[in-house]
């Protein structure tokens, strides 16, 4: 399980191989390579995310700081 519900997201994960099924409240959905998981979702004001692997996945996390650097340059 990559995030929990009640837990806070650190960040973003982008996923290079691979499906993650994501959980909100009312919504379950797979995201697949190329796809970007994490922090948008807690956007939206969802608090009861629970992201978890449905295959063997490959992916690259992004901390909350490296991506605000990132935005701020």
């Amino acid at each position: 399980m990559l995030v929990e519900p009640g837990e806070p997201v650190s960040g973003l994960f982008l996923i290079l191989h691979g499906v993650l099924l994501v959980e909100t409240g009312d919504e379950e959905y797979e995201r697949g390579a190329g796809n970007v998981v994490g922090q948008w979702e807690k956007l939206d004001g969802s608090e009861d995310i629970r992201v978890t692997a449905k295959t063997e996945v490959r992916l690259v996390a992004v901390d909350h700081s490296a991506y605000e650097a990132a935005l701020t340059g």
